[in-house]
């Protein structure tokens, strides 16, 4: 018997409850697997409105592309819609997929994206980056990556190499806490060290506020790799 490695993508709450164990601040998410009345409203009382809500399944990678993600869901009623759109797309547009749900997550004020991830290369291993997140950082390419483990020195390198330091230097007036990323970039090391199965994880954002509100990340997905035994011969 020969063992064969494969990857698993965390779902987004098992991404983000790994990320929080890590001290990764993430938003705050429920699954839901209905819309019934009681289920709708326990959920609004734990987050409050506005919400996102998008499918769970690991056979839907780009979920915006096949209409599973609604924005700015502002009451209940608009929750029951989106909970029975996102279904109905999903089953209409990926008809194969295996749902597991809907996770519903609070929906946060705009502030200075970063992009935080984790790849694996082939001949050194893990290495973590960062950078310019949201659509920017395929614009721009302005990405920094240093081997796992790094220490605070590489962090701060890493800030100075990217876009990111004159965001803490100060952009139109408003000053991003430096040291936020610095230890969400070791803690997301720290993670990695202590799980070496993770091959991939990509943050992207982590929102940073000038005012004194906590880093969070908000898209976030971990993979880690499984093994399974097939015959030779």
């Amino acid at each position: 018997m020969d063992q064969k490695e494969n990857t698993v993508a965390l779902n987004e709450l098992e991404s983000a409850k790994l990320l929080h164990s890590y001290g990764i601040n993430a938003v705050k998410s429920i699954l839901i697997d209905n819309c019934r009345k009681e289920t709708l409203e326990s959920t609004a009382a734990e987050l409050g409105f506005p919400v996102v809500m998008k499918v769970v399944s690991n056979d839907i990678l780009h979920k915006t592309d096949v209409g599973c993600v609604v924005l700015n869901v502002a009451d209940r009623d608009a929750m029951e819609c989106a909970y029975r759109v996102i279904m109905e797309n999903a089953a209409r547009n990926v008809p194969n997929a295996k749902i597991e749900g809907v996770v519903v997550q609070q929906m946060l004020p705009k502030g200075f994206e970063v992009l935080l991830g984790v790849s694996t290369d082939p001949q050194f291993g893990q290495v973590v980056m960062a950078g310019l997140g949201g659509i920017l950082v395929e614009l721009l390419q302005a990405v920094s990556m240093r081997l796992i483990p790094i220490t605070r020195e590489d962090a701060l390198d890493m800030i100075a190499e990217t876009p990111l330091q004159q965001a803490c230097d100060g952009l139109r007036g408003v000053r991003y806490d430096r040291e936020e990323i610095v230890e969400a970039l070791l803690n997301l090391s720290r993670m990695v060290e202590a799980n070496p199965d993770i091959t991939e994880v990509d943050i992207n954002p982590l929102l940073l506020y000038g005012d004194g509100r906590k880093a969070t990340a908000v898209d976030a997905v971990v993979v880690r790799k499984t093994s399974c035994c097939t015959k030779n011969g």
